[in-house]
């Protein structure tokens, strides 16, 4: 799909106090966008989601390897009419494990600065 080219001709100027400045810094941050891509999204009334951290994106990786192994394991299940139980639980038990970071990761409450 080609993205359509968008020209953008209008530019506008605004002022804010240092505090403003460094709410909107901080905001824009946490989102790996740039200002322009941050207050484009919120124009549009979305509310930009934050990056992924580094430990989700590595508990992403995990869960994607665990569930490669255990479609591998499902294939020669199939194949063989027969499973390798001991495979299937250790992988089991690392889908489990990964689930519970997750999990703990989401119920982990964070506070934002308040002014």
């Amino acid at each position: 799909m080609v993205k359509k080219k968008i020209n953008r001709t209008k530019e506008i100027k605004i002022r804010l106090t240092q505090l403003e400045f460094e709410k909107l810094n901080n905001l824009v941050s946490m989102t790996g966008l740039s200002r322009e891509e941050y207050l484009r999204s919120l124009i549009n009334k979305v509310v930009p989601a934050n990056k992924p951290t580094d430990e989700l994106v590595e508990i992403i990786k995990q869960l994607r390897m665990i569930g490669n192994n255990l479609n591998q394991i499902a294939v020669i299940a199939y194949k063989t009419s027969s499973i390798d139980v001991m495979k299937y639980k250790h992988e089991s038990e690392r889908l489990q494990q990964e689930i519970l970071k997750i999990m703990e990761s989401i119920n982990q409450s964070r506070t934002l600065e308040e002014s």
